[in-house]
This record gives C-alpha cells, structure tokens and sequence, in this order.
C-alpha cells in the first residue's frame, strides 16, 4: 500500500513539471495582453478627447494646434505618447474647396500605438504598429486652419 503512494506521488511531481510551464506561458500572456489592451483603450481615449478639444478650442494660431498635442499626449496620462507624433488634420466634409473649415467640417487626431508583448520576441514576432484615430465636427469656423504632425 505505501509503495503506490509514494510512487503515485513522484507521477504527480513529473506532471506538474511538465505542465507548469505551458500554464505559466498562458498565464503571463493573458496578463501582458491585458497590458496592451489597457494602454491601447488608454491612448485610444486621449485621441478621442484631442479631437474634441480641436474641434471646440482650435484656431488659425498655430500654437493652438500644439496645445492639442499636448493636450492628447497628457490625457494618455504617462502612456509614452511623444506630443510631435500627434498629427491634426482637418477634412472638406461640405466639398467647397477652401482651405478654411467651417463649422461641421472634420477634425482628425491621430496617433501611433505599438503592439508589442515580451512574449513576442520570445516567438520571433514582430511588433504591430496601428495609428489610433480620433474625429469630431469642428464647432465654429477656422480661416487658415493649422495643421501639424504627422
């Protein structure tokens, strides 16, 4: 009796062995996924609210375009968006060619997010880069809009 418990034992040891580490690959993937996914949401959201701040605060001044680089870098809140990545364009929704957006036109914000994940480079895969955007209906009308970034 005591020698099939023992040996029953040194069964379980050998198959913990073998499986700790898939399980711990799997667990540490979910959690820098989750990473990722967070920082992703994170930055995503600071667009989101450049593009707003563009469209309520923006001016023909061109330091007012690097206010809402600025403004998107820190709502990213740490996050590593560097504020000259930020790009500002403006779009022609109404189609009456000018160079000066009126009210309704679009405002876009746009930066760039790097999916990396330590695992990765442990597979050989290379980092996905994704530009995240943000667009909103510029509230009153600019002469001369700035634009700036990439």
């Amino acid at each position: 009796m005591r020698r099939g418990i023992a040996s029953s034992r040194g069964q379980t040891l050998i198959e913990f062995a073998l499986i700790a580490p898939i399980m711990f690959i799997l667990l540490f993937g979910i959690i820098d996924f989750g990473m990722v996914l967070n920082r992703r949401i994170v930055i995503e959201h600071a667009v989101r609210e450049g593009s707003r701040y563009a469209s309520v605060h923006l001016t023909s001044d061109p330091s007012t375009c690097t206010d809402v680089q600025d403004r998107t870098a820190e709502r990213a809140g740490g996050k590593a968006i560097d504020p000259d990545e930020v790009g500002v364009h403006y779009f022609d929704d109404n189609g009456n060619g000018t160079t000066s957006p009126i009210a309704g036109d679009t405002v876009r914000v746009t930066a760039p997010f790097e999916y990396s994940l330590p695992l990765t480079s442990v597979f050989g895969l290379s980092p996905i880069d994704v530009t995240l955007i943000g667009e909103a209906g510029l509230e009153s009308p600019i002469s001369n809009a700035p634009e700036c970034g990439p």
